[in-house]
């Protein structure tokens, strides 16, 4: 019987060598794309990480805008006065309400404080007048050399017991020096509460919020109590001392001994950080799945289809992480927009929808990034461009129109996402609708400039444009004059038919002296019954005739009798003076208007005088 022949041992020698090199070669391409895709998945945890940390900023940052901006105009209005204790209750009082109409305007607000330049509070509607703050960090960076006028104030325990925080902003008199400072106080919980609002996405990744000393003011997962030291941080204090805005790393939390992949942020203009940390040890879960697999695939010689497993497992588990956190951002409330590195946009969110009236199919494939933000307002394209390049963000207030052709004004902010090579990747835009707190500021203007009874220029804003117009008479030695208008008998009339008489009388002889004065005219109420026009490009004798037409307009006015009978009619006496050439603000032209007022009366009333 013949028999099979038998390789030779050559043959299997050769056959073991090729099966082993061919093994060796899977194991060696096994590793590669092992570390490759080890790297990967760590570069896409850190632009996550780098992402959300961008959108966390920004939302912290537009919080602290309406801040920001309500005080900003209420210091404009303060003066030093204001920082006196010994006000008279009707002054103490019109600035309380001042102050309790911006808190309005700022829902987080808890209270709003003023202290004076030597650290004692001045008015708080918590804590009462004459606390010392000098041992408060907030009064000692008011006291301070810096230039930076806003600071926010270390963690501490407010009048109730709560832990809050104060923005404070320096107050400046007319010469630039510091005359105190103006505080919000917000409560730590605030933070906590908007914090809590955005969803993470696994179970130990950790977002933060804290102030530049890497004091803790709100975690998810919160903490169940706040750690009175410092977090122990070094990479995020480094980026501070250097001043960057941003730095990216791993750190082991000393918490609860995780290491994640860390992206912490600088809030523009504000003395905030914001920290987003990504779990590596969940991050690289696929990873690890995808390692054990090939090493089974290695052995079972079934490597091409553990990848292909693998590689379906680790794109549906990527894949329920962006569902996961797109959540977040499909719920903001500011309108989103991303965009490829080319800038056609790929997504918008539900509120992008609800701000402009355009459906994201409309959008998403359609246009481009630069002409959907800017097609009102071609002229800042190019810095857009210049600026996202750059790898800086964009920033503007803009005005814009919604498909239905509402105005409405906005704040844009255009990020870029780039690659570790420099290269543009993505866009992120956020439009947050501005158009309440514009309308706020509008109000605030109008009431620290004007009367609120008669609707005419108060004192203060009365003495500015005197103040102006008497530079331009003396520059270009044009005549200017000044009446002082004083109501004849005013006190009788509020005291025989009552106060709401007595402003109903107030407002129909400032609406007289309106309709009766040029337009170029300026009138201003003083206090009480006490009113002035400023009469630019006008001499004693022009001035003369101008005023004799008003007092003939007011003695013509007839007010019905809340008390029946016969229509009440009042007169006004005038005193007029005109600038003289050595007159440097409008004190001396007042007190030469005053003197032929008191003339005036002195002589029957119901006349004119010239000083």
């Amino acid at each position: 019987m013949p028999r099979a022949a038998k390789l030779p041992s050559p043959s299997r020698l050769k056959a073991v060598v090729y099966g082993s090199l061919i093994s060796l070669l899977l194991l060696i391409s096994a590793v590669l794309e092992l570390w490759t895709s080890y790297q990967t998945t760590l570069e896409q945890g850190h632009a996550q990480a780098r992402m959300e940390s961008l959108l966390f900023a920004e939302w912290m940052r537009q919080d602290f805008r309406e801040v920001e901006l309500l005080q900003n105009m209420v210091a404009e209005q303060l003066e030093e006065q204001d920082f006196l204790t010994g006000q008279a209750n009707a002054d103490r009082t019109a600035l309380e309400s001042r102050l309790v109409r911006a808190m309005r305007g700022v829902p987080q607000a808890y209270d709003m404080v003023l202290v004076d330049s030597s650290c004692q509070l001045v008015l708080s509607f918590k804590v009462s007048p004459g606390f010392d703050a000098r041992e408060r960090s907030y009064c000692k960076a008011m006291q301070s050399s810096s230039k930076e006028d806003r600071f926010i104030s270390e963690r501490f325990r407010g009048a109730s017991g709560d832990l809050v925080v104060m923005a404070t902003q320096r107050v400046r008199g007319v010469d630039g020096r510091v005359i105190g400072l103006l505080g919000t106080v917000i409560r730590a919980s605030h933070f906590q509460q908007l914090i809590d609002r955005t969803l993470i996405g696994g179970h130990y990744d950790v977002m933060a919020f804290a102030d530049t000393r890497l004091q803790l003011l709100a975690r998810q997962p919160q903490l169940a109590s706040m750690p009175v030291a410092p977090i122990d941080d070094q990479n995020a204090r480094n980026m501070l001392q250097r001043g960057e805005n941003e730095a990216s790393y791993e750190y082991t939390s000393a918490l609860d001994g995780r290491t994640r992949l860390h992206s912490v942020r600088k809030v523009d203009r504000l003395p905030l950080i914001v920290s987003v940390g990504i779990d590596k040890e969940t991050l690289l879960a696929p990873w690890t799945s995808k390692a054990w697999l090939m090493a089974c695939g290695w052995l079972l010689c079934t490597v091409l289809l553990a990848l292909g497993v693998w590689r379906y497992l680790r794109n549906a588990e990527l894949t329920d992480a962006l569902a996961t956190r797109s959540v977040a951002i499909d719920h903001a409330a500011e309108a989103i927009i991303i965009a490829n590195g080319k800038g056609h946009i790929e997504y918008v969110n539900p509120a992008f929808v609800q701000m402009t009236g355009y459906r994201s199919e409309e959008i998403c494939g359609v246009r481009k990034l630069d002409e959907l933000l800017l097609g009102e307002h071609p002229q800042f394209k190019h810095e857009l461009h210049t600026t996202v390049m750059s790898g800086e963000t964009w920033r503007g207030e803009l005005s814009s129109h919604n498909r239905e052709g509402k105005l409405y004004f906005e704040t844009i902010s255009v990020a870029p996402v780039m690659t570790a090579e420099g290269r543009l990747l993505r866009m992120v835009a956020i439009k947050h609708d501005v158009s309440d707190a514009k309308k706020l500021q509008a109000d605030l203007i109008r009431l620290a400039n004007t009367d609120e009874l008669t609707g005419l220029y108060n004192r203060r804003q009365f003495m500015q444009r005197c103040t102006e117009e008497i530079a331009r008479g003396q520059r270009w030695e044009r005549p200017l004059s000044l009446a002082m208008l004083d109501l004849d008998h005013f006190k009788l009339l509020n005291d025989r038919y009552g106060h709401a008489f007595g402003d109903e009388v107030l407002r129909t002889f400032a609406n007289c002296c309106q309709s009766s004065v040029r337009i170029e005219d300026v009138c201003g109420r003083l206090g009480g019954e006490e009113f002035a026009i400023l009469l630019p490009d006008t001499d004693r004798y022009t001035a003369t005739q101008i005023m004799e037409r008003v007092r003939h307009a007011v003695a013509e006015l007839q007010l019905d009798n809340p008390q029946g009978g016969e229509s009440v009619r009042f007169t006004v006496s005038i005193g007029i003076s005109e600038l003289y050439p050595g007159d440097a603000t409008a004190t001396p032209m007042m007190a030469r208007a005053d003197a032929a007022l008191y003339l005036a009366k002195q002589e029957g009333r119901n006349q004119v005088r010239a000083g």
